[in-house]
C-alpha cells in the first residue's frame, strides 16, 4: 500500500502523448482552429484562474478553487459533446465551461457574491453551448442528476447525452453508487467522468477505495468503464467521444476515470501542509502538466510559435479584465430576494424570517418569539 499518496504517475492508463509532448499513438483528426482552439481554453482557464485567486486573496472574491494542472480532463471530456447536451460539473471544471463560452463575466461576479437574480439582470441571461447545470458543493448528486437527465431524456425521443464530473472522493458517496447502479441497469445515455486528482479535499485516494482502480468500479454495475491518462488531452478527448457516441446511439452508460494530480490546494480555504506531506515530490506530475505537454506538441507540429501564443495571452488578458469589470458592475442583491423563489411563501416560518430580517436592518434584535403566537417588539 502507498504510505501516503502516490508520487508518480501510475501505470496502465490510456495515452496518446507522452511526458513530453510528442506522440504515443495514432494522431489525432482535429483541423488547426480547433487545436489552438483548445489550447487557448487551456490558456484562458488559468488566466482567469491566476485572476480570481488575486481577487480572493485581496478580499475581494470568496473561496477559489484552480484545476492547474488538471485542465485535460474537464476540456477533453467536454469537448466532446454537441449542442443542447448536458454537463452536470463542479468547481474544478472551468475549462469545460470556457470551452462552451460560459460567460466569465458571469463566473467572477458569482466569486464576489452576487447573487444569480441580479448577476442575469445585470449581464443577461448565460447563453453557452451545452446546457450546464447549477454546480453543487456535495459533488457525487452530479451522477443521480445526470443519469436522472438522460433517462428523462431518453423518454422523450431526444437525442442528447448527459456527461456527469466527479472527483476519486464522490465514488465513496452513496449518491455514485445508486446513479451507477441505475445505469447500469436501465442504459440511460450518460457519461460518468471522475477526475481522480489523487485527493478528496485532505484524504489521499487510496484512502477511498481497496478497488485497484476507480474505472474497475463500474465492473460491478455492468457499466463499460476506462482508465486514461487525465494530463493527456488527446486521449482524454478521444475516450469521452467514443463514449458519447455509444450513449447517444442507445448503447448506454460509460464510466470513465481521468488519472491526473491536484496541483493546488483543494481550495483557498484549505491548507494541504496540514495534511500532504511537505516532502511530498511532486516533480512527475509537474512533468505531466497538460498545458506544457499540449504546447510542446503543437509548437513541435509547427501549428503554435511565440507569436501566436503572445497573441493569444495578451487577448486572453484583456478578456478576463474585461470580465471583471462587468462583474464588479453587478450591484449587491436586496436580502429580502432571499425569499423569492421560497417555496412557501404564505407560512408562518417565512413571515417569522421576514421579521427578524426587518428587525436586523433596523439595528434591533433579530431573534423573536418562536411560538408562533405573535412576535416580540
Amino acid at each position: 500500500m502507498v504510505e501516503w499518496t502516490e508520487y508518480e504517475p501510475p501505470e496502465g492508463q490510456y495515452q496518446v502523448l507522452d511526458a513530453e509532448g510528442a506522440l504515443d499513438g495514432d494522431p489525432p483528426e482535429f483541423d488547426e482552429d480547433e487545436l489552438v482552439g483548445m489550447y487557448r481554453t487551456m490558456v484562458a482557464t488559468r488566466t482567469l484562474e491566476e485572476k480570481m485567486l488575486k481577487m480572493q486573496q485581496s478580499g475581494e472574491a470568496s473561496l477559489v478553487a484552480r484545476s492547474r494542472g488538471e485542465e485535460a480532463t474537464p476540456l477533453g471530456c467536454a469537448a466532446a459533446l454537441a449542442p443542447d447536451d448536458w454537463v452536470f460539473y463542479t468547481y474544478r471544471q472551468n475549462p469545460a465551461l470556457l470551452y462552451w463560452d460560459y460567460p466569465m463575466d458571469n463566473l467572477i461576479a458569482g466569486s464576489i457574491g452576487a447573487e444569480p437574480e441580479t448577476i442575469e439582470e445585470e449581464l443577461g441571461p448565460v447563453e453557452a453551448g451545452v446546457n450546464f447545470s447549477p454546480d453543487y458543493t456535495p459533488v457525487g448528486v452530479n451522477t443521480t442528476n445526470a443519469v436522472g437527465m438522460a433517462m428523462a431524456d431518453m423518454f422523450n425521443d431526444r437525442d442528447t447525452v448527459s456527461m456527469a464530473f466527479i472527483g476519486d472522493g464522490s465514488t465513496s458517496e452513496g449518491a455514485f453508487h445508486d446513479a451507477m447502479n441505475f445505469a447500469g441497469v436501465f442504459e440511460p445515455p450518460v457519461v460518468i467522468v471522475c477526475q481522480n486528482n489523487q485527493w478528496a479535499i485532505s484524504e489521499p485516494s487510496h484512502r477511498q477505495t481497496g478497488s485497484e482502480t476507480f474505472a474497475q468500479k463500474g465492473e460491478a454495475y455492468g457499466v463499460p468503464h476506462e482508465r486514461v491518462d487525465g494530463n493527456d488531452i488527446f486521449a482524454v478527448r478521444e475516450t469521452a467521444e467514443e463514449a458519447v457516441e455509444r450513449a447517444r446511439s442507445g448503447e448506454g452508460p460509460t464510466f470513465i476515470e481521468c488519472v491526473t494530480y491536484r496541483m493546488e490546494e483543494h481550495n483557498t480555504s484549505d491548507n494541504p501542509d496540514v495534511y500532504r506531506d511537505p516532502e511530498e515530490q511532486r516533480e512527475e506530475w509537474e512533468d505531466r502538466d497538460p498545458l506544457d505537454r499540449y504546447e510542446s506538441y503543437l509548437r513541435e507540429e509547427g501549428i503554435l510559435d511565440d507569436d501566436l501564443a503572445e497573441e493569444i495571452a495578451a487577448e486572453l488578458d484583456e478578456e478576463v479584465s474585461e470580465a471583471v469589470e462587468a462583474a464588479r458592475g453587478v450591484p449587491d442583491s436586496e436580502p429580502e430576494r432571499m425569499f423569492d423563489h421560497h417555496l412557501h411563501g404564505d407560512s408562518w416560518a417565512q413571515a417569522h424570517q421576514r421579521k427578524e430580517l426587518e428587525r436586523e436592518q433596523s439595528g434591533k434584535n433579530p431573534f423573536t418569539d418562536f411560538t408562533g403566537e405573535g412576535f416580540d417588539e
